[in-house]
């Protein structure tokens, strides 16, 4: 009577091992919103005693727009968004008008970050991924609009 024994190797293979990476998110939004500008006023005044004085009042107005918003949710990459040039200050960084989205959170129901426009001004990016909805609200302005998710390598050109 001969025996044989085998040897058996059992690997275990993590789900997400094998699969590809989820590809970054592409949306576009078009939408309107309020940007806050600076405004300044002086006035000259004199009264009939001669005396006059120079006065300047300073705040700020909003000026409404409308504007196209578009965001890249990377796959553990980098994160960037492209803001309406209206909402943005005369001092600010960004790469060919994209900017970066700092502390990114994706869940089932939305996306939220912050746009890393300057040191002061970092405004709020919120995605509702149920409606489609976004809306971005900083120091320089609020935004509101609907966005709609496209693949850059398919997308139909108009022209």
């Amino acid at each position: 009577m001969r025996f044989s024994v085998g040897l058996a190797i059992l690997c275990v293979v993590p789900a997400s091992a094998g699969q590809a990476e989820p590809a970054p998110l592409h949306l576009v939004c078009l939408g309107a919103g309020s940007a806050n500008r600076p405004t300044s006023t002086s006035v000259y005044m004199t009264n009939s005693a001669g005396n006059s004085g120079w006065g300047q009042v300073v705040g700020r107005r909003e000026v409404p727009f409308e504007d196209q918003v578009n965001i890249e949710v990377g796959d553990g990459a980098e994160s960037r968004i492209r803001m309406p040039r209206t909402m943005l200050p005369k001092i600010h960084g960004g790469d060919g008008g994209w900017f970066k989205l700092k502390n990114v959170k994706v869940t089932d129901s939305e996306i939220t970050g912050s746009a890393a426009v300057n040191v002061i001004n970092n405004p709020k990016v919120r995605i509702d991924r149920i409606t489609g909805t976004i809306s971005i609200d900083g120091r320089s302005g609020t935004y509101s609009g609907e966005c709609q998710a496209y693949d850059p390598a398919n997308a139909p050109r108009r022209f």
